[in-house]
């Protein structure tokens, strides 16, 4: 994967990964234009899409001071009411 990042890295022109995330985390916030989802009322494909590359890191320092230092801090929690808790099977309760 550090070879994979850094490959995108140098495509993108990044160099800088943290200004580059608030950066994205303000346009989404941007193109939210005042609604509480990109679909409007309802969350969209798109945000779903979003939400499920920024869940990983939510709660990593990366996380933390992306919500800090962007707007994206509400869509986000909106977020997590929509769509609620991640699933799993919890260990020794799964049939193989």
């Amino acid at each position: 994967m550090y070879f994979v990042a850094k490959k995108l890295k140098k495509k993108y022109n990044i160099t800088d990964e943290r200004a580059s995330l608030y950066d994205a985390a303000n346009t989404w916030t941007e193109a939210l234009n005042g609604r509480n989802f990109l679909g409007g009322s309802k969350p969209n494909l798109a945000d779903l899409a979003a939400f499920g590359v920024l869940r990983p890191i939510r709660y990593l320092q990366s996380g933390k001071d992306m919500v800090e230092h962007t707007q994206i801090g509400e869509w986000y929690q909106r977020m997590e009411d929509a769509v609620g808790e991640p699933s799993r099977i919890p260990e020794g309760q799964y049939q193989e």
